[in-house]
């Protein structure tokens, strides 16, 4: 065992020699220096002596021997390991001449006073170091040069001084040569490594660049496999809103217990965490959705200062817990589009504000522009750099400077916002300067007549004590977050994985869409009114996007929520249903 352990160690490939042979020609040039001030003080201390100039025309000998041996092999270059195998047996020789001499020299040294052998013996120990350094990939040269060299200079300090001290001194350089020699151990270990991954990377990339051409071959059929893409988030999306929305939910079941401070605070992290892993999501399903065309604006009437009062009330939160504000300059000015996508174009810019900017003043201004409104939204946080300017609505792409912890985020906001206002038929231009704040325009809104002006309802207390929910998802957790939740509002709860097998008098109905069998959530809501034998008000939750799935819930007319759902949403449809469609407005315009 160890003579083959003692084999692989000796054995050298041809890897190991091209790297050793890059660094030898200067590597030796500089022990040359080394050695030419070691010479120099030699000389001053022992003027007259002739060994000094014998060691030194052997130091300078040997190391031009092994600079040249270096120059000639990384000139020539072997063409494999057998014709490189005697560069590496001659550079081991001629190190261990080296490390000899070195050793030699020291008993030279002892000759004199402590402090010179001293100086010697730094010079030996920083070239032993050197060694490691330039020859732990070739280990047998650098144990020839370390066990040659440190050995001799520790026995030339016993020769200095027979006693404990000159013992003791010779204690401490052999432990250094044994550090040495792990050293030289561990880093060459660590080169294999790096050899060996690259040769994993190699052998990687030949297989991408054989797949490469595979997918030349296949470029046809691309529009199907964008197809076949958006199909495939729209069901993963399903399957990663689940577990998010279920942490909704059980964390507002969290809120509601009388919970000691820092409990809130970690329940607070949680939904938090929860919530950027829900935009984040949003955020790829957006991008995706608009690439392949899937989105199509369904433009309404509505009043513009309403509307943006809508997302100051979704974002305070926000900006108080960053020490800033928003504010907000509107006249009674109504348009026509679609008050969806033009709600997430709004929403991303300010939370780009609140995210890259945390304790500026956030100002939202609208007014009317050649027949047409336009909408600034501004902060004086500490903006963007030129260079940065001309990327800042590429997608993926997040402007780095500053020393301020980046916020989470796939850099996607800007880039969906500059994609929807395409599908809008709106511009959007951006203004910024590093230390000036960022000002982003909206123009082209299309204008429209004022309509009846809706009047507040007082607020009324959620009526939910008593009410008979019916909850179907084939979610474990989910179902159980939901009826746990539902429970703490004082519902009267019945929970199923499916479609329950008879009427259970229930006064709503919340179901999952997707329930992992032949019925779906809609199917479940028609054969559950048709048992109870009145139409029972009835929700859809899902995180599912695709098109035509959300056609159809919107054919149903049943209301949709869509997941990871906010506990608040789902409180002010259910107020809806026990009251009526006014206590609904009045929830959804009080959450």
């Amino acid at each position: 065992m160890i003579m083959e352990r003692f084999r692989a160690a000796s054995h050298a490939e041809k890897w190991q020699l091209d790297y050793l042979f890059d660094l030898s020609f200067q590597a030796w040039l500089v022990h040359i220096g080394v050695v030419t001030a070691v010479m120099a003080l030699l000389v001053y201390v022992w003027p007259g002596e002739v060994w000094p100039f014998v060691w030194y025309a052997a130091m300078c000998a040997f190391s031009g021997g092994l600079a040249a041996l270096a120059w000639y092999y990384t000139h020539r270059r072997p063409a494999d390991e057998g014709e490189a195998h005697p560069y590496g047996l001659a550079h081991t020789g001629l190190t261990t001449l080296v490390g000899i001499t070195w050793g030699l020299g020291a008993f030279g040294a002892a000759t004199g006073d402590f402090h010179h052998l001293l100086v010697y013996s730094l010079a030996l120990g920083g070239t032993a170091l050197g060694a490691v350094s330039s020859q732990h990939v070739l280990p047998r040269s650098c144990f020839v040069s370390l066990w040659t060299s440190v050995p001799l200079l520790g026995l030339a300090h016993i020769f200095h001084d027979p006693g404990f001290f000159g013992a003791t001194i010779f204690g401490m350089i052999m432990l250094y040569a044994g550090v040495l020699s792990i050293l030289t151990v561990r880093m060459l270990r660590f080169m294999r490594t790096n050899v060996d991954l690259t040769r994993s990377l190699d052998a990687k990339l030949a297989e991408i660049t054989e797949m490469a051409a595979e997918l030349e071959e296949a470029r046809h059929e691309a529009v199907e496999a964008n197809l076949s893409k958006s199909r495939f988030l729209a069901h993963a999306s399903h399957d990663l809103r689940q577990p998010i929305h279920a942490i909704g939910l059980f964390t507002a079941c969290l809120r509601d217990l009388d919970l000691e401070t820092e409990a809130r605070q970690h329940v607070r992290s949680i939904d938090d965490a929860a919530r950027s892993v829900s935009r984040l999501l949003g955020s790829l399903l957006d991008i995706s959705r608009l690439d392949v065309g899937g989105v199509e604006p369904q433009p309404e009437r509505f009043a513009l200062e309403e509307f943006l009062r809508g997302i100051i009330r979704q974002n305070a939160d926000a900006a108080r817990d960053g020490g800033g504000t928003i504010e907000m300059e509107t006249r009674d000015i109504w348009v026509n589009t679609d008050p969806a996508l033009f709600s997430t174009m709004i929403q991303n810019i300010v939370s780009n504000a609140l995210k890259y900017a945390p304790g500026s003043n956030v100002r939202i201004v609208v007014r009317r522009e050649g027949g047409r409104a336009v909408l600034e939204i501004s902060d004086d946080g500490p903006g963007i750099a030129e260079q940065d300017l001309r990327h800042i609505f590429d997608e993926f792409y997040r402007a780095e400077g500053g020393d301020a912890p980046k916020p989470d985020g796939l850099g996607l906001g800007l880039a969906i916002v500059r994609r929807l206002a395409g599908l809008l038929g709106l511009e959007v231009e951006i203004a910024s300067a590093a230390g000036r704040g960022t000002t982003l325009r909206i123009s082209g809104l299309p204008l429209s007549e004022p309509g009846a002006a809706t009047v507040p309802r007082a607020h009324r207390q959620h009526p939910l004590t008593g009410l008979r929910v019916c909850v179907v998802d084939d979610d474990a957790e989910v179902l159980a977050a939901t009826a746990t939740l539902l429970k703490r509002w004082g519902c009267e709860v019945a929970e199923f994985t499916g479609l329950p097998e008879a009427a259970c008098g229930c006064d709503a109905i919340v179901s999952d869409f997707d329930l992992g069998g032949d019925l779906d959530g809609l199917d479940v809501i028609a054969r559950l009114r048709e048992m109870e034998g009145w139409e029972v008000p009835a929700a859809i939750l899902t995180g599912r996007s695709e098109p035509e799935t959300l056609k159809r819930l919107a054919g149903s007319g049943i209301p949709l929520l869509r997941k990871p759902a906010h506990p608040a949403e789902l409180r002010a449809l259910l107020t809806g249903f026990a009251l009526g469609d006014e206590a609904l407005e009045d929830e959804t315009a009080a959450s």
